[in-house]
């Protein structure tokens, strides 16, 4: 496994994107929870390193998917911390990915990899301002 900042190159195949600070802020803001109900997440496996986008230079990131999912109406709030805190339920078809940040389309196809059963279980929910 070698490492580059924010991701780690895993031997077995795949990429694990290393969850920045930043990345879990907007997390939780998008999704109005407290940061600790996502801080068992360290990353995700995708099936290819990050991208830059070539407008902001954001790094393409879980936050970007979470933020294309809840902001698109692909999937409601409820069901996205489910994943974030249970875990992936089913294998997702690769699919095209907004920068969160400029809205600016990154280059190629984004998917998560067949075992990314890398995030805990049993963490409770906390909202915001609740």
């Amino acid at each position: 496994m070698s490492t580059n900042s924010n991701q780690e190159f895993l031997s077995s195949g795949g990429v694990r994107w290393l969850l920045t600070d930043e990345e879990r802020t907007s997390i939780a803001t998008l999704l109005d929870v407290e940061e600790s109900t996502i801080s068992h997440i360290s990353g995700n496996i995708m099936n290819r390193a990050r991208a830059t986008c070539t407008s902001c230079g954001k790094h393409s990131g879980l936050d970007d998917m979470v933020h294309n999912a809840v902001e698109t109406g692909i999937h409601s709030n409820a069901f996205v911390l489910n994943v974030l805190v249970n875990g992936p339920h089913a294998k997702s078809p690769d699919h095209g990915l907004k920068c969160s940040r400029c809205d600016s389309e990154y280059e190629g196809l984004f998917g998560w990899l067949g075992d990314t059963q890398i995030w805990t279980t049993g963490h409770s929910i906390i909202y915001k301002g609740r």
